[in-house]
């Protein structure tokens, strides 16, 4: 076992634990710092990631909204498509109207009014009915005269039937018109609407992602200081290793010296501590007083 010292080895080492204390600080403070920056730049990551969350968010609300009107336009477009089909079916109608009215037109023989040939016709009766002396002659031409009003009468009422159709169709026509120009106008409403909605959700949906650039740039500082401070950790426990290495040398060189002292001063209670602490280094089992000794002497 070593019984001499170097008292300047011991001074030596002691300045080597007080330079790697000094360092440990330093790497120490300078671990603080790059934790603080750290969480400064995990704030900024999480604000940005947060400030994305709503802008997705009114962008995915902004385009719920545009699609319910467009939902809405579309069920107004099946409308107008309805109302067109009708109105198909009205045209066709007014042709067949005004043709056949047009055709019972053409078949008038008489510039005469109805009322005029119903009273016409009236008179002849009368005239058949009343005349007792009435002849042949003038009876067959009352009969013929009364057959051709009421031929007349007929062209002209049925011609009226169908006027009054079309008359009747063209007025569903121009309601049907106005129905689908409200229609039109109220798409295009809701067509601008829908737009604006649209442009909204682009909008956000963009400044989303540029907010996601910043965001993702802060995360890139979050990881490199996270790897600098690993290494400076590592460095941390490398030099802690380093002190914990010269303090236990420090203290073995303390406990030579005491030693050697104790040899001199031919102390046989110190001899026994010193054959326990070899005792405690190899682990093995120490009795009370060993134990008793080596707190005596301040050996652990």
């Amino acid at each position: 076992m070593q019984t001499k010292v170097d008292p300047e080895e011991i001074k030596r080492i002691k300045r080597e634990i007080e330079a790697l204390e000094k360092e440990r600080n330093e790497i120490r403070a300078k671990l603080d710092e790059l934790e603080k920056e750290l969480q400064i730049w995990i704030q900024k990551r999480d604000e940005k990631n947060n400030e994305v969350k709503g802008l997705r968010q009114k962008g995915r609300e902004y385009k719920a909204k545009r699609d319910e009107i467009n939902a809405q336009i579309q069920e107004l477009k099946k409308n107008r498509e309805e109302i067109n089909a009708k109105l198909d079916l009205l045209y066709q109608e007014i042709l067949e109207y005004r043709t056949k009215r047009d055709e019972y037109n053409q078949l008038r023989r008489l510039k005469m009014p109805p009322a005029k040939i119903q009273e016409r016709i009236e008179k002849l009766e009368w005239e058949l009915q009343t005349n007792p002396n009435i002849t042949p002659d003038r009876e067959k031409q009352i009969v013929d005269q009364i057959q051709v009003l009421a031929t007349e009468l007929e062209i002209l009422q049925q011609a009226e039937r169908f006027h009054k159709k079309l008359v009747e169709s063209r007025k569903k026509v121009d309601q049907l018109k106005k129905a689908r120009r409200n229609i039109s106008l109220e798409i295009q409403k809701l067509a601008n609407q829908s737009q604006q909605f649209h442009e909204q959700m682009i909008a956000a949906f963009n400044q989303a992602d540029e907010v996601k650039k910043e965001a993702d740039e802060y995360h890139a500082k979050v990881v490199e200081l996270r790897d600098k401070i690993r290494e400076v950790r590592k460095e941390l426990r490398s030099i802690e290793k380093k002190i914990r290495e010269y303090d236990e040398k420090h203290k073995e060189l303390i406990a030579y010296r005491l030693v050697a002292r104790m040899h001199a001063k031919k102390d046989a209670s110190f001899e026994k501590a010193v054959e326990a602490l070899e005792k405690f280094k190899k682990g093995e089992k120490l009795t009370l007083d060993e134990l008793l000794l080596l707190q005596r002497y301040n050996l652990v």
